[in-house]
């Protein structure tokens, strides 16, 4: 019997989207109940202010928005060498070899250290007419990695012995080429920890001056209130502690460069059977297991993403600094090389 493997977006995630909804809409409710009792006093009015009132309307908005979230939930199930998604009644069923890409669309909502963001995502398939796009409602980047693991790990499965091995020989073939011919991505990467530390100690040091400006205009607030005025705010103490945790962080930031350059893998040479990291070499046969950072993460923040390779093979872990989001760019291009090369292994690589 073929496995079927079901995947949701976070619940913990859309019982948060259930409360901030429901939150906004029972305000909304209570303010348009007394509005219609101010201007238009009627049994009506009574009837909707009895019933949207706080704390009733709060409640009737959490059912109206848990309703909705809930039922626009994606769901996808994998089965054999098709994918079915479906949602409230509605559903599409495809097979693996159209699945093409997929795409995540983000939108920042407050533009400061943290940002709250919306995310979107998307599978795409290649149908016979057009290009399908197929929203995922409810889902996160997270819940997003999950599906696609699965996807390429079934992809894999369906492959012969035989298409395993012509994909390899592919791309070694191309790997060589690009190497001939000096161009790069082929199948050696490198990481030069002092080129890659030197430009994230540019990015934090952009960062360093407007947290430098903002612990001093915190530092003047402070001193006009103690000084001046003779008090000190409850708003004034909350932002003063964020301004506090932000140098602390910028600061550790800073002194875990030197972390990350010790780890650094320095140059990764995939080749055949095995994965040369700095200089030490790993067979795929003898790997447990190996996880990445995402290719799609993006920073929630102005801080870059961290990247990072741990390698689990002979009851050890090894951790490696893959550099970040500022600092190596072609980080998307080496976690499809060795997507490629792993072909045989594809349950071993996971991201997270």
């Amino acid at each position: 019997m073929t496995e079927v493997k079901k995947y949701k977006g976070s619940f913990r995630k859309a019982a948060v989207r259930v409360m901030v909804y429901g939150l906004l809409l029972g305000c909304v409710l209570d303010f348009v109940s007394v509005f219609l009792m101010m201007g238009i006093p009627s049994y009506l009015a009574w009837r909707l202010y009895g019933l949207f009132r706080w704390p009733a309307g709060f409640f009737f908005g959490i059912i109206v928005s848990a309703g909705i979230i809930f039922s626009m939930r994606t769901v996808v199930e994998i089965e054999g060498e098709k994918i079915h998604i479906s949602r409230f009644r509605r559903g599409e069923s495809f097979w693996l070899e159209q699945f093409i890409n997929s795409s995540v669309s983000r939108k920042d909502h407050i533009g400061s250290f943290i940002k709250y963001t919306t995310v979107k995502c998307w599978l795409i398939f290649d149908t016979t007419n057009e290009v399908k796009r197929c929203r995922l409602y409810g889902f996160g980047e997270q819940d997003l990695e999950a599906v696609l693991e699965a996807v390429r790990s079934r992809q894999a499965e369906c492959l012969t012995d035989e298409e395993k091995a012509e994909i390899i020989q592919e791309y070694e073939r191309e790997a060589s080429e690009a190497l001939i011919h000096g161009e790069e991505g082929g199948n050696e990467y490198w990481f030069p920890s002092e080129i890659l530390i030197k430009k994230e100690k540019k990015c934090l040091g952009r960062i360093s001056l407007v947290t430098l400006a903002a612990a001093a205009a915190a530092a003047i607030l402070d001193a006009q209130a103690i000084l001046v005025r003779n008090t000190f705010s409850l708003q004034l103490m909350f932002l003063t502690m964020c301004v506090f945790m932000l140098v602390c962080l910028v600061i550790a930031l800073g002194a875990g460069l030197a972390v990350k350059k010790r780890i650094c893998a320095e140059r990764i040479i995939i080749e055949g059977e095995f994965l040369w990291v700095g200089g030490r070499n790993y067979s795929y046969s003898g790997i447990q297991k190996i996880r990445l950072t995402s290719p799609r993460r993006r920073s929630s923040s102005v801080f870059p993403v961290q990247r990072y390779m741990y390698v689990a093979s002979e009851g050890k872990t090894e951790k490696y600094w893959l550099g970040s989001e500022v600092s190596f760019g072609c980080y998307g291009m080496f976690c499809r090389s060795l997507e490629l090369a792993m072909v045989r292994y594809p349950d071993k690589l996971k991201y997270k």
